[in-house]
């Protein structure tokens, strides 16, 4: 079963309307293309029907939400921009929530009402990227496995992976020193003997700033700078515990850092609250930064790894994800996201070749 749960705005003075899902899109395409006709053409809506939304959101609010000049194009207005403003930071925020909502519900509605020749839905509770929706999504278009997929922190999910309450957990771990110093706090939920580790993606997390950088934000000492506002993720992330380290590295107590304790749970809204001039800087992974605009100051390259149950390798479920892992359906479709690297995806290592020293040169361990 799957479940999709949506944003709808309503909006006006006194009597409030209910905005067309056709509007942002719009909106989104008129500040990209500059023409309203290129607009509506790219988003499959007349004409017609696209002027008749402008005029019609100009008369309830009061003022326009593009400028339309015959033979010049067209520019959002300030009311449209602070519109589309609204809408990007809103789904940043509250769209992997409603997400991990929706799958929690069906999961539970599958448990009621399903026949003996369904499978149970596949759980994965994860930290928050990209590449793990693309795969939940490729996996329900060509098999008939559902995907439970929940957002945890990284430190979250693997608690509950060591409790049997999901069949993956999702983390990533920095490269190098960095990640051999976090390496302790992830291993004591997984079992050496019975667990084993998948790779998804290498990927690069880093500062984000608006463009052109004013501030001049560049480094983990920039942060503690009088005036930087910063926008910090959850207690139990894996960027909030590499944050911490890299705090502790420069010499800076994490109260001289202004916006420490003001959190948000994902990348995207990170992103959002930057974008939107809410903070100055934050640290996201670098495709969010290209989606909203933002400079992207590279901090860190880390492995994004799904911790699995040996003994579960064998099922059905299990045998279709690394199957589409290893395809290049999947490493196609991450091709599109910036920083992302899909070329390992699907090699398999044991807990003791990530979480203690490697021999020089010694590769993951591949299985067929």
């Amino acid at each position: 079963m799957e479940i999709l749960l949506g944003l709808s705005w309503q909006l006006g003075h006194g009597r409030t309307e209910p905005i067309a899902i056709e509007l942002f899109p719009l909106l989104r395409g008129i500040k990209d293309r500059g023409s309203l006709q290129v607009a509506a053409r790219e988003n499959g809506i007349s004409y017609r029907h696209a002027w008749g939304l402008m005029q019609k959101w100009k008369t309830l609010l009061g003022q326009p939400l593009a400028h339309l000049e015959r033979g010049r194009g067209a520019t959002l207005s300030p009311m449209g921009e602070k519109l589309l403003w609204g809408q990007n930071r809103i789904s940043a925020r509250l769209g992997p929530e409603l997400d991990s909502l929706a799958s929690e519900l069906a999961s539970e509605l599958h448990g009621l009402i399903r026949r003996d020749q369904q499978l149970p839905p596949l759980r994965i509770f994860a930290s928050h990227g990209l590449a793990v929706p693309i795969l939940r999504d490729l996996l329900q278009a060509r098999t008939e496995i559902s995907v439970d997929l929940q957002f945890r922190g990284s430190l979250d999910a693997l608690r509950l992976f060591a409790a049997g309450k999901c069949d993956l957990a999702g983390f990533h771990l920095p490269e190098g020193a960095l990640g051999e110093r976090l390496a302790p706090r992830f291993a004591r939920h997984l079992n050496a003997d019975a667990d084993q580790l998948i790779k998804v993606v290498r990927r690069h997390q880093g500062i984000v700033t608006v463009v052109g950088n004013p501030k001049d934000i560049r480094s983990i000492a920039d942060l503690a700078r009088p005036g930087t506002r910063f926008i910090n993720r959850q207690p139990g992330s894996g960027t909030r515990l590499m944050l911490d380290l890299l705090l502790e590295d420069a010499g800076i107590e994490p109260s001289l850092v202004q916006g420490y304790n003001t959190e948000e749970f994902t990348h995207l809204a990170v992103a959002a609250m930057v974008a939107s001039g809410a903070a100055d800087a934050g640290i996201a992974i670098e495709p969010v930064a290209h989606q909203f605009g933002l400079n992207f100051e590279p901090i860190t390259t880390e492995d994004y790894w799904l911790a699995a149950r040996r003994k579960d390798m064998s099922g059905i479920a299990q045998g279709e994800l690394m199957t589409l892992l290893r395809s290049q359906d999947f490493r196609a479709a991450v091709s599109g996201l910036p920083g992302y690297d899909a070329t390992p995806a699907g090699e398999i290592s044991m807990v003791g070749q990530v979480f203690t020293q490697p021999r020089p040169g010694r590769p993951p361990q591949r299985h067929a």
